[in-house]
């Protein structure tokens, strides 16, 4: 038993020595931003990689190119007919736009009154 005890006490001294330590508190804080900045740098490779792809397929793949003109400046070929489709949030905020419109047009109108 007094083994027992004695291992006990040598154990949480060992602990309020570890934990006190500002060396130790240094290695742990060190430990975790060194985990963070490998997280950073796997994430930097992977956009790095799909950079590389697009770049690759600007440079080689007219469809590619085309596709990306479409989508990111909406350009229309001529004689093509364009459709759009609302979504939900889109849909809520036209209306959001007309109530501001209407109720502008109410604080105009209630102005010229007096």
């Amino acid at each position: 038993m007094k083994k027992f005890k004695i291992r006990y006490i040598i154990l949480i001294i060992a602990l309020t020595i570890l934990v006190f330590n500002e060396g130790s508190r240094t290695l742990t804080r060190r430990f975790f931003e060194q985990r963070k900045l490998q997280s950073d740098i796997k994430s930097a490779k992977y956009q790095n990689e799909l950079l590389k792809k697009r770049i690759y397929y600007l440079e080689h793949e007219p469809s590619y190119i085309e596709r990306m003109v479409r989508s990111e400046l909406n350009v229309i070929a001529p004689g093509e007919v364009e459709y759009r489709f609302h979504t939900k949030e889109i849909e809520e905020k036209i209306i959001k736009e007309k109530k501001n419109e209407d109720s502008g047009s109410e604080l105009l109108t209630s102005g010229q009154k007096t």
